[in-house]
């Protein structure tokens, strides 16, 4: 087989690869060989040297001893797991044990088909150089995809979050993601929960680059759970949703933690409920008769266990914007104080900067700098 090949081995062993991953997989070009025995697994690498190979198998299985023996058969086939959220903490052992292994989770498609691109174009330049015996010495090919690597990425968490602006009822969403990086660990949705309310938030996973991204994936899955399961996960609250998103990142053992503001609007009863994980600055709420900061404390999420979040709750008149800020915002303004940096802020929303594009504008978020800028503004219509 020739390199650049796109033919893929899945290893099936406990059936949790269904149809859809091959089907998608399939349809994206790639040839697709499906075994359900790990012998059958070696066999096939040995004697065809696939392009990739696709495991779908519990990290609480002898994960490290199937990758060993498949890098004894082939050392440059690029090995993916295929896992779901709360199993990337079990994974870790294996994925630091077996370079030139990685991992994509159950139910993001673009996540998936980016990691397959990224590791098999990796692996054909490795085998190119190995070819050819050229030594690294002049690494511009790797460069190239480095950066064609980075902007996949971009692209796909670009695809995780909502579109803006966004329009649901009265209530308009408006965002923008300025990254000190190409790929960066601000993150924002917005998602329709029962009772005819609205979830959002802004998060900020600590760091930058792409380990911080790669949380933002974790937290899109963790919004598609709550999407999907909110009554049977049985939370009554902006700080219940917040320890529960604690309790799960705690279980993937993250080096990383992440801020996050997050409020619910109740159409029905024009309220908004909201409750704060440690994220700074505090949101603006600016009406007609009053521009104020929401303050409420509150602990960042996946570092301690067994914390509460405290939930607050206000009338929302029918006009209103409330804007938030990631706290890259402070390293970009500046006044020396962070008291004086919170006092700008809130002047600028004062003197009529409600809109993304203007409050981008007045604080030249396009200037380098070493830490990503979110922008979030909600805004009720009437």
């Amino acid at each position: 087989m020739t390199v650049g090949s796109k033919d893929i081995l899945v290893v099936n062993t406990e059936n949790r690869i269904d149809e859809h991953v091959l089907q998608l997989l399939s349809n994206n070009d790639y040839h697709v060989s499906p075994v359900t025995v790990e012998s059958e697994a070696l066999s096939y690498v040995r004697h065809h040297d696939p392009s990739l190979v696709l495991i779908g198998q519990s990290p609480e299985t002898d994960l490290y001893g199937f990758i060993r023996e498949i890098r004894s058969t082939n050392l440059q086939v690029p090995v993916v797991l295929l896992l779901e959220a709360k199993e990337v903490a079990l994974a870790v052992p294996t994925l630091e044990r077996q370079g030139g292994t990685d991992f994509a989770l159950h139910g993001s498609d673009e996540l998936l088909l980016y990691v397959i691109n990224r590791n098999i174009a990796y692996s054909g330049v490795d085998r190119r150089l190995n070819r050819d015996r050229v030594v690294v010495d002049n690494p511009d090919e790797k460069l190239k995809l480095l950066i064609r690597d980075q902007q996949a990425g971009l692209r796909v968490q670009n695809s995780m979050m909502p579109e803006s602006p966004l329009v649901i009822g009265d209530v308009q969403f408006d965002y923008r993601i300025f990254p000190s990086v190409i790929l960066g660990g601000d993150f924002i949705n917005v998602i329709e929960i029962p009772g005819d309310r609205i979830m959002f938030y802004l998060a900020d996973v600590s760091g930058h680059g792409a380990s911080s991204a790669f949380i933002t994936v974790l937290l899109r899955s963790l919004s598609g759970r709550l999407e999907k399961q909110f009554a049977e996960l049985d939370l009554h609250s902006t700080g219940d949703i917040l320890s529960w998103m604690n309790n799960e990142l705690l279980l993937c053992d993250l080096e990383h933690h992440v801020t996050m503001f997050l409020g619910i609007i109740d159409n029905a009863t024009e309220k908004l409920e909201y409750s704060n994980a440690g994220h700074f600055p505090a949101a603006i709420l600016s009406a007609e008769d009053e521009t104020k900061y929401l303050e409420i404390g509150g602990r960042p999420l996946g570092l301690f266990e067994e914390v509460t979040y405290e939930t607050r709750t206000l009338d929302l008149p029918n006009v209103y914007t409330m804007i938030m800020f990631s706290d890259g915002v402070f390293e970009i303004m500046p006044q020396e104080t962070l008291k004086d940096k919170e006092e700008h802020l809130l002047s600028l929303v004062k003197c009529g900067n409600k809109s993304v594009e203007a409050l981008a504008d007045s604080l030249n978020v396009l200037q380098p700098k070493q830490d990503d800028v979110a922008i979030l503004t909600v805004a009720g219509t009437g």
